[in-house]
């Protein structure tokens, strides 16, 4: 964990960072879904932070989207 930063905090960063990236790449949920080959309501629940995809599910994500882990799942700082 990033110093300064509590479990909670980096959670909500990282699902927050899945649904802004769907949403500046304009896909909808359902899109992404079949993209990476989840089901759009676990996938939903990825987003919210109700669930922690698997570290290899993480890397097959990004892959079949084409973008790096880091930009999906990946905390940055957190200006305080």
């Amino acid at each position: 964990m990033m110093p300064g930063m509590t479990a909670v905090m980096m959670k909500s960063q990282l699902t927050n960072r899945l649904r802004v990236w769907r949403v500046d790449a304009g896909l909808s949920l359902e899109e992404v879904a079949d993209l990476v080959g989840l089901d759009k309501g676990y996938l939903s629940r990825v987003e919210r932070g109700e669930r922690e995809p698997a570290p290899m599910t993480k890397v097959r994500m990004a892959r079949r989207l084409g973008v790096p882990l880091r930009t999906l799942f990946e905390p940055e700082a957190i200006e305080e």
